[in-house]
C-alpha cells in the first residue's frame, strides 16, 4: 500500500475553482503534520532508528486499511459519480480509457481521496491524491508545502520568489512591516489554499488584523511583497513542464459613465454559466475602500480594477489555460525549480503580469508549491485549450511499475 494512502474525506478545494470546503480542523491537522515533516525531522528518518520508525508507521497504516477493506467499511467504486473530486475524475477517466480498473474508496459510503488502480498486467496499487510508487511516495517531504522553507530553498538557487519573511511574534512582524515596501500580503505559512490570506495591505491597522487572521491557522505567518499580475499554476510531471493555468480575481473596466455598482451588475448579467456572481457584501466595500473607491465611484474609461483578493470562478473570476503562450525561459525556470524540489508531481503558484514575456525583463516570482496539485484545472479551463495532464501522470506511473 502507498504510504500516502491516508484516509481523508474528499474535498473539492481549489485556488482556481474557489471551492473551499476544507474544515478548520482538517486544515489544522494538515498544518500540524507538515510542521512535523520539516527538513530537520526528515534527516532523522534517514538514520537507522528513523527508518525503522517509518516502516512501523507504514505497517500500521497498511494493516488498518486492510482491516477496513476486509470488514466492508471501506469499498472501491469505479463509477465516476458526482461526489468524486475533480482530480480523481480526470484520473479515473484516463485510467478507464486505457482499459485499467480505477475505483474510489468509500468509507461507509462516503467519498474519499483514496483510490485503487489495477493495470491489465495485474499490478495493483492503492494511493491517495496522485499515484506514486516506492521512494517517490515520500510523505516526509512535507517541507514542500511550507511556503517559507520552499522559497528559501528556491531563492538560494537563483529562482525568483516573492520577497518576504516568516514570523511568529507580532513585534518581529511589525518591525518588518515598518521597513518593507507596500502593499504586502499576509498568509499562514502552511496550508490555507487562500483561506486566512489578506492582500493589498498598506496600513499598520490592516496589517495587525491580517496577522491575527493568519495566526488562526498556524504558529508561523508569512509576510511578503504584493506582486502585480495574475496568479498562475504551473504543473510539472516528472520534472517536465505540463501546463499553466492563469487564475484571475473578478475584475471590471470603467467606461467613464457607469458606477462600480452598475458595472458589477452588468458583469453578473453577462457572466458565463460556470462563473459565480460578484456579491455585494461588506467584504466588497472594505476591499474597494483600500483603493479609495466606493460602489458609487465612476471609473474612468479603460481603468481596470479587481473586486476581490480571491481568485477563481466561484468568486466571479476567470481561469485561462495559457500553456502554449508561456515564454520558453519561464518554462525552463519552472523545470529548474522542479529539479530543485525533486518531486514527481508539483504545482508551482507564481505571479506575473505576462507569462508570455521574457522573465528576465519583468517582475515575477513563485509564491508557493503544492506537492499534490489539482491537475484537473488543466482539463476544463474556462478559456484556452485543455491539457490532458492525467495522461502524463499515468504515463509516469506506468513507467514506475517494477518489472516482474
Amino acid at each position: 500500500m502507498s504510504r500516502a494512502a491516508a484516509i481523508t474525506p474528499s474535498k473539492k478545494s481549489c485556488l482556481y475553482c474557489g471551492n473551499n470546503q476544507v474544515s478548520h480542523s482538517e486544515a489544522w491537522i494538515s498544518s500540524t503534520l507538515t510542521v512535523v515533516m520539516n527538513p530537520f525531522t526528515r534527516s532523522f528518518f534517514r538514520i537507522g532508528i528513523g527508518n525503522f520508525f517509518e516502516k512501523i508507521v507504514d505497517l500500521i497504516l497498511s494493516g488498518t486499511l486492510k482491516l477496513l477493506i476486509l470488514s466492508g467499511i471501506a469499498t472501491f467504486d469505479s463509477d465516476i459519480a458526482d461526489d468524486v473530486g475533480g482530480r480523481g475524475k480526470v484520473l479515473m477517466k484516463e485510467a478507464q480509457a486505457r482499459g485499467w480498473y480505477m475505483g474510489m474508496m468509500r468509507m461507509l459510503g462516503k467519498s474519499t481521496d483514496t483510490y485503487k488502480i489495477i493495470t491489465p498486467s495485474g499490478f495493483e496499487h492503492i494511493f491517495s491524491g496522485l499515484p506514486l510508487l516506492g521512494n517517490d511516495d515520500n510523505v516526509l517531504n512535507g517541507w514542500i508545502d511550507d511556503k517559507a522553507l520552499l522559497k528559501q530553498r528556491l531563492s538560494s538557487q537563483g529562482i525568483k520568489v516573492s520577497k518576504g519573511g516568516s514570523f511568529s511574534k507580532w513585534k518581529e512582524a511589525e518591525a518588518y512591516f515598518d521597513s518593507a515596501d507596500k502593499p504586502l500580503i499576509v498568509k499562514p505559512q502552511l496550508g490555507s489554499r487562500g483561506r486566512h490570506t489578506t492582500t493589498q495591505i498598506n496600513t499598520k491597522e490592516d496589517f495587525k488584523q491580517a496577522f491575527e487572521v493568519a495566526k488562526q491557522l498556524g504558529y508561523f505567518v508569512v509576510v511578503e511583497e504584493h506582486l502585480v499580475g495574475s496568479v498562475y499554476r504551473g504543473t510539472l510531471i516528472a520534472g517536465v513542464f505540463a501546463g499553466v493555468l492563469a487564475g484571475d480575481p473578478p475584475r471590471i473596466t470603467g467606461d467613464g459613465v457607469h458606477s462600480i455598482k452598475d458595472l458589477i451588475e452588468l458583469k453578473n448579467k453577462q457572466r458565463h454559466a460556470r462563473v459565480g456572481e460578484v456579491m455585494f457584501t461588506d467584504k466588497l466595500d472594505i476591499f474597494l475602500e483600500k483603493f479609495s473607491y466606493t460602489l458609487d465611484t465612476i471609473l474612468e474609461a479603460g481603468k481596470t480594477i479587481d473586486l476581490s483578493e480571491k481568485i477563481g470562478l466561484s468568486y466571479g473570476g476567470n481561469a485561462r489555460e495559457v500553456t502554449t503562450q508561456v515564454h520558453p525561459k519561464l518554462r525552463l525556470e519552472l523545470e529548474r525549480a522542479a529539479k530543485i524540489v525533486s518531486e514527481p508531481f508539483l504545482g508551482f503558484d507564481f505571479i506575473t503580469t505576462d507569462a508570455s514575456a521574457d522573465p528576465d525583463t519583468i517582475k515575477w516570482g513563485i509564491i508557493e508549491c503544492n506537492s499534490v496539485p489539482f491537475i484537473n484545472i488543466h482539463h476544463d479551463p474556462l478559456e484556452g485549450e485543455p491539457i490532458n495532464v492525467a495522461k502524463m501522470v499515468l504515463d509516469y506511473f506506468e513507467r514506475s511499475i517494477p518489472l516482474r
